[in-house]
């Protein structure tokens, strides 16, 4: 089964945090942002704690209470079967509670109940749940019917009796916490189907790589060696057959001891109740456990062997990714030469992993980031070698090698943000829609509804530059055709003395006015503030000049404005600007044609480059090309409006 939606309420900063995940799924955002959090919030929904420290409860507030819903899906008919009981529209809902109370910790199903005994069966005393039975069939003539119950058992069995005979009055509701028991029993449950690995950043990236059974390589080692064991017929059979003798060792026939401590203990209790009496109906014996074999791990680096936290941080998290390479191998045969070989077994298969990592570019050199964000993606889909889809990521990164346009629906963009009700601030995650954008673009371009979809978009969205992801993690964007008017734009901003960089603004070259528009949609629906800048080319001929690029390029910024004519002038908007023929011609028309040429030569000579339309795309050259402009007495006063509207349009402030 694979995990579908998180739903975190008073965690950290998540005071109430829905997340759509996949089988690959990218938090970003800045520092603080909230992105750890949801990781931290699956953390602590698998582990084995009860209670959590007061800086996990919002504000530090540890009368709220927090809750983390997991959803999960796609699930197998072995996993169907297993929750039947919790399963509704082929989905598993599972809420973990924590709070002050004996319960926290508890793990809670979703089953068809009446509302009405919710409350009582939320009591955990017997005496408080059969009180509160009593004054509901007392004081509610609805269940006057009821029969008179002495104990909360009976209690248990009258509600479960009236809910079988009306079955219309049942919906949905939290269990009361003993999902397939109580806590241990129900995590249990749940880990046999899935298994989550939590590789930390910085902070704990020796205790991650380190070899114990509680650390991120200790979990990994365990869900290897339990794949390769079940690929052994002979190691089944042989658990199997030490089961069988247990059962046998042990059942009461063959061990009268057992039958004599109930005439025991009950010859002691008559000599305080002389008509009471003691039985014992024992129970069969559990599976028996076999212990899976462990190992020291030793990593060798230039001939030198030393154990894993002993070695360079980069190396003992490269040992991670390798791990997890070899697990998914493991997986495919354990999926299927188990289910061949071994049709009887009752064994479940191994457990869908999911992985969560902060910040998987640690330590790792450009390239070898770029080879990390294609093993997790190969690992995520099944594209690895022997990979088999089995293992789903979600990770926390600062790193544009790690996502891209091609997969943006799969960003989550967390950001903080102020809301009147709260203390303090919340995060806020925000997804894309690749129908919303597919609109969204069918408006601007005036096309049959139907016509463009998230389906066509996405392989659109996959021929754009790379370099457009830094768009994901910029406070606003300003998007160029090309780097010539990045160049530019750049070197304006920096005569006028404005740091784009320093308040987290990017300057992206589209490559291209065709490209601008995807971009720009997909930045605005995940709240990234665009800034948009083209040429409409009125000096090209007839359709080379693009009118339905420029009029559709129009309509995405200014929505409201019920264009219908396709712009063919300068103008400088509030949150876009286009020029009538091009960025270049207009700084030759503002400065001239002759000075800009002298300038720019002036700037390539001591660099021994040419002045041509080439050297114009290098910032450095066009910042001393415009600068010798400046000395002179020449400058672009068009570029100069862009630079101060894009500025006031991505940060709110004046210049």
């Amino acid at each position: 089964m694979q995990l579908k939606r998180i739903r975190v309420q008073n965690f950290r900063s998540l005071k109430d945090v829905t997340i759509d995940v996949c089988a690959h799924t990218a938090l970003i955002g800045g520092n603080g942002a909230g992105k750890s959090s949801v990781l931290k919030a699956l953390q602590a929904f698998y582990s084995t704690s009860k209670k959590l420290p007061v800086d996990d409860f919002y504000g530090r507030d540890e009368d709220l209470e927090v809750r983390i819903e997991l959803t999960y899906n796609q699930l197998t008919p072995l996993e169907a079967e297993s929750f039947a009981s919790r399963v509704r529209n082929d989905e598993l809902v599972v809420t973990r509670i924590f709070d002050q109370t004996a319960s926290s910790g508890r793990y809670h199903g979703s089953v068809l109940q009446n509302p009405d005994f919710v409350p009582i069966r939320g009591h955990i005393q017997a005496g408080p749940r059969r009180d509160a039975y009593r004054d509901l069939r007392n004081n509610n003539p609805a269940y006057a019917e009821l029969p008179a119950v002495t104990s909360a058992t009976q209690a248990d069995e009258a509600m479960s009796a009236w809910e079988t005979n009306n079955p219309e009055a049942l919906q949905f509701r939290l269990d009361d916490g003993q999902f397939f028991g109580f806590q241990n029993a129900s995590r249990g449950a749940l880990q046999r189907h899935t298994s989550f690995v939590f590789v930390s950043a910085v902070r704990d990236a020796a205790v991650d790589a380190t070899d114990g059974k509680s650390s991120a390589v200790g979990q990994l080692l365990e869900l290897l060696v339990r794949s390769a064991i079940q690929q052994r017929q002979e190691i089944q059979a042989f658990k199997q057959e030490m089961t069988e003798r247990y059962q046998e060792l042990v059942s009461p026939e063959n061990m009268p001891e057992l039958g004599v401590l109930a005439e025991n203990l009950t010859r002691d209790l008559r000599n305080l109740y002389q008509d009471a009496a003691v039985g014992m109906d024992w129970r069969a014996v559990d599976e028996f456990p076999v212990p899976l074999p462990m190992a020291d791990v030793e990593l060798s680096d230039d001939g030198f062997g030393a154990p894993v936290d002993r070695q360079g941080h980069g190396l003992q998290r490269a040992f991670i990714f390798t791990i997890l390479q070899h697990l998914a191998r493991s997986t495919v045969l354990a999926g299927s030469e188990v289910e061949e070989e071994v049709p009887d077994n009752e064994q479940a298969p191994v457990p869908q992993l999911i992985l969560a990592i902060e910040e998987p570019e640690l330590y790792q050199h450009p390239t070898k980031q770029r080879h990390l964000a294609e093993v997790l993606r190969g690992l995520s889909n099944g594209t690895l070698p022997g990979a088999d889809a089995r293992t789903q990521i979600l990770f926390a990164t600062h790193s544009p090698f790690f996502v891209s346009l091609g997969h943006a629906d799969e960003i989550r963009l967390a950001r903080k943000i102020a809301v009147e009700e709260c203390e303090f601030k919340i995060c806020d995650l925000q997804s894309l829609s690749l129908d919303t954008a597919a609109t969204r673009l069918e408006a601007a371009w005036k096309k049959e509804p139907g016509t463009f979809t998230g389906a066509t978009l996405m392989p659109r969205l996959h021929i754009l530059g790379a370099e457009l992801s830094e768009g994901y993690f910029a406070q606003g964007v300003i998007l160029v055709e090309g780097r010539s008017d990045k160049a530019a734009l750049e070197a304006t901003a920096r005569i006028l003395g404005v740091n784009f960089a320093s308040a987290g603004i990017a300057v992206l070259s589209a490559e291209g006015k065709e490209n601008l528009d995807r971009p720009y949609v997909v930045f605005s629906e995940l709240g990234v503030p665009v800034y948009t800048i083209w040429d409409c080319d009125g000096h090209k001929n007839g359709n080379n000049a693009r009118p339905a690029t420029n009029l559709a390029l129009a309509r995405l910024c200014n929505p409201e404005g019920n264009l219908e004519e396709a712009p063919a002038e300068t103008v400088v908007n509030t949150n876009y600007a286009h020029f009538q023929d091009s960025l270049e011609r207009t700084l030759q028309e503002e400065i001239g044609e002759a000075d800009l040429q002298q300038h720019l030569q002036a700037a390539c000579d001591p660099l021994e480059l040419p002045a041509n339309g080439e050297t114009q795309k290098i910032p450095e050259v066009m910042f001393q090309t415009l600068s010798l402009a400046r000395e002179n007495g020449k400058e672009s006063a068009t570029l100069n409006s862009i630079v101060q509207r894009a500025w006031t349009h991505l940060t709110g402030q004046d210049l």
